[in-house]
C-alpha cells in the first residue's frame, strides 16, 4: 500500500449513490455545473474518492473536490 500525503485544503464534499458511471456523471457535474457557480475555484490537490461500499451496482461513495475561492 502506498501513502499520499495531501496537504491542507479547503474540500467540497458531494455524496453520490449508484454505478460507476453515475459516480462519473456526478463528477462531471461538479466541474461543469457547480464549480462555475459556486464563487470557487479548482484547488491545486486531487480529488478523493471515498467509497463505503464497493457494489458496483449501488455504490455509495462521496467525492472530495479541493477548492479555493476565487478572487473577486
Amino acid at each position: 500500500m502506498d501513502e499520499l500525503i495531501i496537504s491542507s485544503s479547503t474540500w467540497e464534499i458531494f455524496s453520490g449513490q449508484g454505478t460507476n458511471t453515475s459516480i462519473q456523471e456526478l463528477e462531471k457535474r461538479i466541474i461543469t455545473e457547480w464549480i462555475p457557480t459556486s464563487g470557487y475555484e479548482y484547488g491545486n490537490a486531487p480529488d478523493i474518492e471515498v467509497y463505503f461500499n464497493a457494489d458496483p451496482v449501488n455504490a455509495k461513495c462521496e467525492v472530495w473536490i479541493p477548492v479555493v475561492k476565487k478572487n473577486s
